[in-house]
């Protein structure tokens, strides 16, 4: 079991990643760069899960868990062209798919601990 301060450490540090891709996106937005309404979208997302993430990280579960299905359907499926070789290495891609998985299981241990902690079970 962790110390809560190591679980806070790493939501802080997942929730700066989160702001500077929300960041990444309004700039990729007003250039044009790709798909503007995406991209526009995605910027309140990633926010918005950044303050859960250091807000209310017991709320940031089952958002993570929405995100990164979709984040391994869109950059899964880049990744895995990288894998066939038709494209070169999508280092973005690979980034966001051990990203949100790690995210995920450390946002669900945090929770079981949780949930030891406060067990009434000796």
């Amino acid at each position: 079991m962790a110390s809560p301060s190591t679980y806070r450490a790493i939501r802080v540090g997942a929730a700066i990643v989160f702001v500077g891709v929300a960041l990444r996106h309004a700039v990729l937005a007003v250039s044009g760069d790709g798909d503007v309404a995406r991209h526009w979208i995605f910027v309140p997302i990633d926010v918005a899960l950044a303050a859960l993430l250091v807000l209310r990280p017991r709320l940031a579960f089952w958002p993570a868990i929405a995100l990164s299905v979709q984040q391994m359907a869109s950059h899964g499926l880049s990744l895995s062209r990288s894998f066939l070789g038709t494209v070169p290495l999508d280092w973005a891609s690979l980034a966001v798919c051990l990203f949100f998985p790690t995210l995920v299981t450390i946002l669900f241990i945090e929770r079981q601990d949780d949930n030891v902690g406060t067990s009434s079970e000796a």
